[in-house]
């Protein structure tokens, strides 16, 4: 007779939790946009939450992608493989990021997206979405807004990391990725920083013994 039971109650305890992260990434939209009620509630009723376990692929470089969404736990790493196999780090999205594989519907994305720990996030499909943006004008605009805040981001660390010492960028990374930096492997932290795990590894150590020194 257990059994019996077991199963539903299960499916209501997951139910549940689905419905936090629906509930989270609602009072996102009303603590930090000027969306009215009326878009947020269209936004959330079209999303589903989703579970990515470690290691899977939000979307591929080289293939097309018709979701988007926000992380509401969890961390994802944006990268591609160059022709010549090295790594290539271009960031890192955390809990109250917006996650999307490819800028254009009917282009390939240009960057892999996946997750380094069990990873929730409320997603809806960009067709759909896009259909909102007839609907809601304010909706797309902020949608615009939210991209040139990545490339923003994205422009902002390429100098960062071509003009600053290894020092100093692995201090920012750590200001902005310090709750996280425990779930990303070293050799990632190396190359989003744009230098070898033993330039990391080196900066360190040096920054260990300073603080030890003190």
């Amino acid at each position: 007779m257990v059994l019996l039971y077991n199963f539903p109650m299960k499916e209501q305890s997951q139910q549940k939790i689905m419905d936090i992260y629906l509930e989270k990434s609602r009072r996102y939209f009303h603590q930090n946009t000027n969306l009215t009620d009326e878009i947020i509630d269209a936004v959330v009723n079209a999303s589903k939450p989703r579970k990515y376990k470690k290691g899977e692929i939000f979307s591929k470089q080289g293939e097309l992608s018709d979701k988007l969404g926000y992380v509401c736990a969890g961390i994802f790493n944006v990268f591609s493989i160059q022709e010549d196999g090295a790594l290539f780090v271009a960031n890192f999205l955390k809990e109250g990021d917006f996650v999307q594989g490819a800028f254009e519907l009917s282009a390939p994305g240009t960057l892999t997206i996946q997750a380094l720990c069990d990873t929730f996030v409320v997603e809806i499909n960009r067709h759909l979405i896009q259909k909102m943006y007839l609907q809601y004008p304010q909706l797309e605009n902020f949608a615009r807004l939210v991209v040139e805040k990545y490339l923003l981001i994205y422009a902002s660390h390429m100098i960062q990391i071509g003009t600053k010492k290894a020092k100093d960028n692995y201090m920012l990374f750590q200001k902005n990725f310090q709750s996280d930096e425990g779930r990303i492997p070293q050799h990632m932290i190396a190359a989003y920083l744009g230098i070898t795990p033993t330039q990391l590894s080196r900066v360190k150590k040096k920054l260990s013994d300073t603080q030890q020194a003190y």
